[in-house]
């Protein structure tokens, strides 16, 4: 489709008769200055425009991101009214005794003045539609207030169901209904009809929809009835506006020549940069002079797009160019000549912005003096010479000087020169005052850009020639897929070893080059694990101790033996270090390994009860320096230690105590299943030859290192006595919190026999294949002390339940800290 025939009166998008298709192909018809503009200058030649004409309705890439705050926004506000039934209330209480002091007359005046406003709205609204001749926008309105409507009617039955959820809806009174359909609909019409673009239009929306909630509220809607209803209206407008979309807002080919025009440049040829695109909003253009020009159309249809995957690599990526200035038109704009302009401003080879200017209503041109030549990717790989490698990095070396990264050195934006240099060009991702980090970053790109096209071993090379071995070398760090552009790790995909071999060449050529990867990531496996913990541990907390006074529960207890305890309680992570450090042949810094301690506290949440610690541990000694197999083989010894000690106690206070009063420990029935489940998987492995092979393939490797592990420890009696000890203060700690937790409830038994209670216990408990024994070891443990030393039911749950509150629960958010801390300062 091309420029050529007619102009557009504003408003109007491919009317029918207009000589336009909407969308169609580009005829390369020839349009004069007169057809462009509506003048014709004298001594003008004809223009070529080979550009489509706008679609007629467009589905804009920010409606779907609105769509889905709007979508969040109502789960978040049923959830809210779901689980908080009293915080509700207690809202809906404070709004009803604000409004209660309103006159009589006055409480009228608004509810009718709001039923007028929420009339006059969508007529007004109508009219105007009409006025301007958009009759699809008109009809699209219309069928979202009837929506809404009927889906308001249709949810009321389903919203009311669940009792926590109807309360808040509904509240106490009769007759209430939980959603106001009409309210909704009429947001749901505004939200169609794109209010928001127009400030007299959006003003008087927000003035009536705050009317008509004040008047809903004093009528005896709940507040968050209200809310709810504004949200449903909002979601149905929005999910209705971009299933049909929109009229669009991108100017045509004409209003880019004419608005270039006005600023004095003069458009003889204008084409999309890529001649498939139906949808283009970059084209190639020349001038008058037959200067080459690159044009960069920006409007409210393309705003928003990428943004959600701008802010996924946002989450995850440090130093990442800001997603929400592809929120915003005005901002997109600025960030795109400010980056423009400041890579001109270093003297590289570069576009150079020759004019901005807008597009009445909703759009702007930028216009950038090209640089003529293919790129890197549209060049025959053979014909790119190692003097055009190098000029890549000069060009590249000469921009970084002046702290400017352009953070997208991939093949489309390295342009091939007639003399054979090479050009940039010019991306909204570039970084002004750029750190270290963002240009070694740069630096990674383009040497696998140019590995991808030339090989490893000539990128390399000529990366040396220009900006030498030292800062070549400091380059390998960040060589992640996670840095590159989106093309350049799709390009990976079918080059897998391509970055191995770029690390190798500059290896070769620089032994010293430091090879611990920079963490650029701000998202890491770690951090999942994470946010998986505290979900675990949130959902397990309610879910266990779910119908139980857990206030009432600390409230009730005697605040001396609370207090003592707390700090016996805190105890136990300093007594675990000097655990497991008696094992370990390595010097350890004591305060690190106390916070591996209680970071192994929130990492049990996720893992089975002494799996999560153990790996923890490992992990800890790996980046102390101690060797993969030394620093198992020292947990598992530590961990054995521990075993060794706490069976030697148990059958200690055993004998103390008497068995006929602890024969009554209720072994709960997922332990001896699991259990037998280990030993038949192991039994089976052992029992093949090939699975022997197996076994014993991979654990020789760990024998060779545990057997001088043995020696180093055994031999040195002092730091076994030392791990010994720790063992014996660990487990005595753990037995004064649970003795202190009987008594602070009125409790008495014999510190021996919560002794073996608590290690029989929790040894049985934790057994059980759940992360840290929830819900096991609380059984056995209340078992135990009812059956075996005699408690009250009530006594012995909440004693059980602080005990396990002190020693499980609480120190989660002190070891979540400690973890962050520890992955902070690379220790873990």
């Amino acid at each position: 489709m091309t420029g050529g025939k007619g102009t557009r009166g504003k408003g109007q998008r491919g009317k029918p008769g207009s000589g336009k298709a909407g969308g169609g192909k580009a005829t390369g018809e020839q349009v004069t200055p007169e057809n462009a503009t509506g003048e014709h200058p004298t001594g003008e030649q004809s223009i070529v425009v080979e550009a489509p004409e706008p679609p007629r309705r467009v589905h804009r890439p920010l409606d779907l991101v609105r769509l889905l705050v709007a979508l969040l926004s109502l789960g978040g506000a049923l959830l809210f009214g779901a689980f908080t039934v009293h915080t509700v209330a207690g809202i809906g209480q404070d709004v009803t005794a604000a409004t209660g002091p309103l006159p009589g007359p006055l409480v009228v005046l608004l509810t009718i003045g709001s039923g007028l406003m929420l009339v006059i709205l969508p007529l007004g609204l109508g009219v105007d539609l009409l006025y301007r001749r958009q009759f699809r926008t008109l009809a699209d309105g219309l069928l979202a207030l009837g929506l809404t409507l009927g889906t308001a009617i249709l949810a009321q039955p389903f919203l009311i169901r669940t009792v926590s959820l109807s309360v808040s809806l509904v509240g106490h009174e009769a007759g209430s209904r939980p959603l106001n359909g009409f309210v909704a609909g009429v947001v749901a019409l505004a939200t169609v009809t794109q209010v928001g673009y127009r400030t007299r239009w959006r003003l008087l929306t927000v003035v009536t929809l705050a009317v008509s909630a004040a008047a809903l509220v004093s009528i005896g809607y709940t507040p968050l009835a209200v809310v709810v209803s504004l949200l449903l209206g909002r979601v149905v407008g929005i999910a209705l506006r971009w299933a049909a979309g929109a009229t669009p807002s991108r100017p045509s080919p004409r209003e880019v020549i004419a608005a270039l025009r006005r600023v004095g440049i003069e458009i003889t040829a204008l084409r999309p940069a890529r001649p498939d695109d139906r949808d283009p909003v970059v084209f190639d253009a020349t001038d008058s002079a037959g200067t080459p020009l690159r044009l960069y159309v920006l409007d409210r249809d393309h705003e928003g797009a990428g943004v959600l995957s701008s802010i996924w690599r946002a989450v995850r990526v440090r130093q990442t160019a800001g997603w929400w200035t592809l929120l915003s038109l005005r901002r997109t704009l600025d960030q795109l000549a400010l980056v423009g302009l400041a890579v001109a401003a270093t003297g590289v080879r570069a576009q150079k912005l020759v004019a901005a200017s807008p597009i009445e209503p909703n759009a702007a041109v930028l216009a950038y003096e090209d640089i003529p030549g293919p790129t890197f990717a549209e060049a025959d790989p053979r014909e790119i010479t190692d003097t055009m490698l190098d000029a890549a990095w000069a060009q590249v070396r000469i921009m970084h000087s002046k702290a400017v990264a352009h953070r997208a050195l991939d093949a489309s934006n390295l342009v091939l020169t007639e003399d054979g240099g090479v050009g940039l060009r010019v991306t909204r991702s570039g970084i002004i005052a750029a750190g270290e980090t963002a240009v070694r970053i740069d630096l990674a790109q383009l040497l696998v850009t140019q590995a991808l096209i030339a090989g490893p071993e000539r990128s390399v090379a000529s990366a040396l020639r220009v900006i030498g071995a030292a800062t070549l070398a400091s380059v390998v760090p960040v060589l992640q897929p996670v840095v590159l552009t989106r093309g350049a790790r799709q390009a990976l995909r079918h080059h897998g070893d391509l970055l191995d071999e770029v690390r190798e060449n500059i290896l070769a050529a620089e032994p010293s080059a430091p090879m611990d990867l920079v963490r650029v990531e701000r998202l890491r496996p770690r951090t999942v694990v994470s946010a998986i913990a505290l979900t675990f541990a949130a959902y397990f907390l309610f879910s266990r101790v779910a119908g139980l006074d857990l206030v009432g529960v600390i409230t009730k207890a005697d605040w001396r033996w609370l207090l003592a305890a707390i700090a016996v309680s805190v105890i136990r992570f300093p007594t675990a270090a000097l655990s497991i450090d008696g094992f370990i042949a390595e010097r350890l810094s004591l305060w690190r390994t106390i916070l591996v301690q209680v970071a192994a506290s929130f990492v049990s949440i996720v893992a089975p009860a002494g799996l999560g610690g153990a790996a923890l541990n490992v992990r800890y000694l790996q980046r102390s320096g101690v060797p993969a197999a030394a620093a198992l083989a020292s947990v598992a010894l530590w961990q054995l230690g521990t075993f060794v000690t706490t069976v030697g106690l148990l059958v200690l206070l055993q004998v103390v105590t008497g068995s006929s009063r602890t024969n009554l420990l209720h072994v709960p029935p997922e332990a001896p299943l699991a259990l037998a489940a280990a030993g038949a998987i192991a039994g089976l492995v052992l029992a093949i030859p090939a699975g022997r092979r197996w076994v014993f393939t991979r654990l020789r490797p760990y024998a060779e290192q545990v057997r001088p592990r043995l020696s180093s420890v055994f031999t040195r009696p002092g730091r076994l006595a030392t791990g010994i000890a720790g063992t014996v203060l660990q487990t005595v700690a753990t037995v004064m919190v649970m003795s202190l937790s009987i008594d602070a409830f009125g409790g008495s038994v014999p510190w021996a026999l919560v002794a073996v209670l608590v290690l029989a216990g929790t040894a049985i408990g934790s057994a059980a294949p759940t992360p840290g024994g929830i819900g096991a070891v609380e059984a056995v443990l209340v078992a135990g002390l009812t059956a075996a030393a005699g408690l009250n039911g009530a006594t012995a749950l909440s004693a059980v339940l602080l005990f396990r509150l002190l020693t499980f629960w609480l120190p989660v958010l002190p070891g979540w800290l400690a973890f962050a801390m520890l992955q902070r300062k690379h220790l873990i």
